[in-house]
């Protein structure tokens, strides 16, 4: 495989070519997907939200017994492979394992394991997103975003497979819970809402900032049960992620629907954010 020389890859710190970046094939991660990972952007250069990731990241890593390097150490390594990557924005991936060991250790018997930093360019932001509402149920889960990814790729070649962007998944209870790649909003009478964490979504950077923004906006906003039916009823459907920042849905099962004036107002406040940051 041909891998971009604008690639940026570091492991614990060290900058390595990222063609002959490697982890033992004993380390957790690999055998059992025993990680957690974090995806986001740059912004002219820099990574303006970072300390948000690491935040999450290092919550989950200590709800889930896994032992990280020192947190000042991997935000350097993550700033330095940034700027080894060189000019323009860029997508970051962190990426921290169990590390290796006996296959029978106890969680607490491991690590600590490898952090892994990747840059490389920062593909287009979409304008709009088309979705489809698919038969994958998301898994209840604890909230952190593991290594064990393998729902979210499926749900979204699915999607793919019906010529959409993105997949919406449902609870166990058959309400929306989110995208395969985002959180997932509606707007009713200018109302806003979002799913609730204890759903067993992510509680995503970007869908936080959304709400904040709802706030300062006197946007009315809440975070409840969205029911299949509040969804084919909203008067305006969209998604967040750190990469697409705000996007609107306007096809949604093959229907179209309008990129409403709410949405715009959240898209222009999220970037003027960014900015001037």
């Amino acid at each position: 495989m041909t891998i971009p020389v604008s690639i940026a890859v570091s492991i614990d710190g060290a900058l390595v070519a990222p063609e002959a970046a490697q982890i033992s094939v004993f380390d957790r991660g690999l055998l059992y997907g025993d990680g957690l990972f974090e995806v986001f952007r740059t912004w002219h250069g820099v990574a303006v939200d970072l300390d948000a990731h690491l935040d999450r990241l290092y919550a989950s890593a200590h709800a889930l017994e896994l032992r990280v390097r020192p947190r000042d150490q991997l935000a350097a390594q993550v700033r330095a492979t940034i700027a080894a990557a060189g000019s323009g924005d860029h997508r970051v991936r962190i990426v921290v394992t169990r590390g290796p060991g006996p296959l029978s250790a106890r969680l607490g018997e491991l690590g600590p394991g490898r952090a892994i930093a990747i840059v490389e360019p920062l593909p287009s932001r979409p304008r709009e997103l088309t979705a489809v509402t698919i038969d994958l149920p998301l898994p209840r889960r604890l909230g952190h975003k593991v290594l064990a990814y393998l729902d979210h790729v499926i749900a979204r070649e699915l999607a793919a497979g019906e010529g959409a962007d993105e997949a919406i998944r449902l609870d166990a209870d058959g309400c929306v819970a989110e995208g395969a790649t985002s959180n997932l909003f509606v707007v009713a009478r200018g109302e806003v809402t979002t799913p609730e964490v204890a759903a067993g979504i992510l509680p995503g950077i970007t869908r936080g900032h959304v709400l904040a923004l709802c706030r300062s906006l006197a946007i009315p906003a809440r975070e409840a049960a969205i029911s299949r039916e509040m969804l084919a009823g909203a008067d305006e459907l969209f998604a967040t992620s750190a990469l697409r920042g705000v996007v609107a849905i306007t096809r949604l099962d093959g229907a179209p629907r309008a990129a409403g004036p709410v949405t715009a107002r959240l898209a222009a406040g999220y970037n003027d954010m960014f900015r001037s940051r």
